[in-house]
């Protein structure tokens, strides 16, 4: 793999975390690599802010995979307070290998406040009617759905996995943090700390 990596004419990588976690894992540096976008598939365009009368609703875009995406560790957070008894409710959207074990685990917790919208195409649609995303990852490279939801003018709370820090800073673009349920909910509830809509969340 390194005479691979070494003897390529280009390599490619969709954040700088990756190239520094390949070095590291391989023990040398890159002179052949650069870092690229991948494509997103909705233009930049503010998507006007759905109503908060009936409360917010938060996105979790992406494939039901535990050991990626970490969608174990938002339904921990959620079945404590104060976020099981706030005006938030979360739609889980994609489809993957661990949807039954993450439907069991919402109803082991008794959390009433997720839905489940499996695949969806019109990602524009999703943002007319969610005022954040949330994407407890694990492990990542450039997060489609984060690129997504920032073009759509959304607020995006998620982990320092891949190269979500590239692009966000915490507090003014987006909330990031450890993917560790004890320091979300640390990050998410400190008081004064901006959040979605004037700080109703926060």
């Amino acid at each position: 793999m390194i005479e691979t990596f070494k003897k390529a004419k280009k390599c490619y990588f969709v954040s700088n975390h990756n190239k520094q976690l390949t070095e590291e894992q391989f023990g040398f540096r890159f002179s052949n690599a650069e870092v690229v976008w991948n494509p997103v598939k909705i233009t930049k365009n503010p998507i006007p802010y759905p109503d908060t009368k009936s409360g917010f609703r938060l996105a979790c875009v992406g494939r039901l995979f535990i050991i990626d995406k970490g969608q174990d560790i938002l339904l921990r957070i959620l079945s404590k307070e104060p976020w099981s008894s706030r005006p938030v409710k979360i739609s889980f959207v994609g489809t993957g290998h661990d949807e039954e074990g993450i439907k069991a685990l919402t109803q082991l917790l008794n959390i009433t406040n997720v839905e489940y919208l499996g695949h969806q195409k019109n990602i524009e649609d999703i943002w007319k009617k969610h005022h954040a995303l949330v994407l407890p990852s694990r492990s990542e490279g450039m997060a489609l759905s984060v690129l997504e939801a920032m073009a759509a003018a959304r607020t995006v709370i998620t982990t320092i996995a891949g190269g979500h820090a590239d692009i966000i800073e915490h507090g003014k673009t987006g909330f990031i943090a450890d993917a560790t349920e004890k320091i979300l909910l640390k990050q998410w509830k400190t008081p004064g700390t901006p959040a979605i809509s004037g700080n109703k969340l926060a």
